[in-house]
């Protein structure tokens, strides 16, 4: 038996075949130039109160922020005589952790010391 085409081989469409899928109409765009912002900052403030040690504070100032002795000392009184008194500032993220590290540190030495994180 034959069998015979209506149409030749080649304009027969093979279900098989993978052919490119051309969309007619569709160009690159172009971008505008995306200025990046520099993150915003925040300050680590530090509050006196009655019973955390100066020591201790001096010692959190030192190791966690890395604050030279003198600094750390000149620091401490601040916030001793002002009340309050910036560690540092930071980024939010870099900021939370340093917050984070320091009122653990407090609280493994039973020490109510507050600090806060404040925009700048």
């Amino acid at each position: 038996m034959v069998r015979t085409f209506s149409r030749r081989l080649s304009q027969q469409q093979d279900p098989n075949r993978v052919e490119p899928v051309r969309k007619p109409g569709l160009d690159l765009l172009e971008k505008d130039e995306v200025k990046t912002k520099r993150p915003s900052m925040w300050n680590i403030v530090l509050y006196n109160d009655d019973y955390t040690p100066m020591d201790f504070v001096e010692f959190v100032l030192k190791t966690v922020f890395h604050i030279s002795t003198l600094d750390a000392l000149a620091l401490t009184l601040a916030v001793h005589t002002k009340g309050k008194g910036i560690a540092g500032t930071y980024t939010f993220e870099v900021a939370e952790q340093k917050q984070c590290e320091v009122l653990l540190m407090a609280k493994v030495e039973e020490h109510p010391l507050r600090v806060e994180v404040e925009r700048v």
